[in-house]
């Protein structure tokens, strides 16, 4: 009579430990114990009444009919995967219209949407670059991400992720001054400003900062001016002049040591929400994304 279809957990417990090539990590992958690893084998290769194993005092080797069985067992394993994140991911192919400032997708999210791509090739995204909120009753867009205080009613408001500010300076300019310190510098660079700054938003106006430098700020000091917050810190990077910004837009040119800082993060009193109609919480597109940008923001090294 032949054999009966041996109980899944065994298979998994066995692919896993083959995998790995070891019962220990097998237990760590699936949250078991070696134990149970173990006893879950000799389940199987008892039903099969064939070894699977060789164990020794270091580990565990498979037999010439325990690596066949393997290479068959993990095809299926892959495509038990693959249909099962298929199917979650049916509700998630689609159009999703996502509504940011211009300055946030620009050097923030476009940078790491190739994951997003990766993760969910189904999600048609569209972005739309702009700062004030939407009305998203007209259909414009499905998901804002704002940069506030969150107080944003009749919408439902989620928090993403906080941010820092300091001053920066092109690092081409700090690499031929003799003195860069900070009150010198703020003294004699020319300052970049963006005209779209709140002005509930204090550490990004330059005043307080002057404050803390022992300086005061003329009320006739000449300021070059920009709508935009990526614009001024384009002008900052070129070598304009000095400019306030915040962590997230300035990353990548900080890391690319075209810009540096030359005072301390301070943390802002505002935040990144991620906003929408109160209707479309279950929408299974913003669940995903909101999913997968919590990750990158998780991952993201603040200051």
């Amino acid at each position: 009579m032949p054999p009966t279809m041996p109980p899944l957990n065994t298979l998994r417990a066995f692919e896993a430990a083959a995998r790995l090539g070891s019962f220990a990590s097998a237990a760590q992958e699936l949250n078991l114990t070696a134990a149970a690893i173990s006893h879950r084998i000799k389940e199987l290769e008892g039903r099969l009444d064939i070894l699977l194993f060789v164990r020794q005092p270091r580990g565990v080797l498979l037999t010439e009919a325990g690596r066949r069985y393997h290479e068959r067992l993990s095809d299926i394993f892959t495509q038990i995967e693959q249909a099962t994140k298929a199917l979650r991911q049916q509700g998630i192919d689609g159009p999703l219209t996502l509504s940011a400032p211009h300055s946030f997708i620009h050097h923030w999210l476009i940078p790491r949407l190739n994951r997003l791509q990766s993760r969910y090739p189904g999600l048609q995204l569209k972005l739309r670059a702009e700062s004030q909120m939407l009305s998203f009753r007209d259909n414009l867009a499905d998901i804002g991400i704002r940069f506030g205080t969150g107080r944003y009613p009749d919408l439902h408001v989620e928090p993403l992720m906080g941010d820092y500010v300091s001053i920066l300076a092109p690092s081409a300019l700090i690499n031929t001054l003799s003195d860069t310190r900070p009150a010198s510098l703020l003294h004699t660079q020319v300052l970049l400003e963006d005209s779209s700054i709140h002005t509930s938003e204090p550490w990004n106006t330059w005043q307080p900062w002057f404050r803390e430098a022992g300086l005061t700020l003329e009320s006739s000091r000449h300021m070059m001016k920009f709508s935009d917050s990526g614009l001024v810190l384009k002008a900052c990077a070129d070598g304009l002049g000095l400019c306030l910004c915040r962590h997230s837009i300035a990353w990548r040119l900080l890391q690319e040591r075209k810009v540096q800082a030359i005072l301390p993060w301070r943390s802002h009193e505002f935040a990144y929400y991620l906003v929408s109609h109160p209707s479309e919480v279950n929408n299974p597109r913003i669940r995903a994304f909101k999913e997968w940008f919590r990750e990158e923001a998780q991952a993201f090294e603040q200051p």
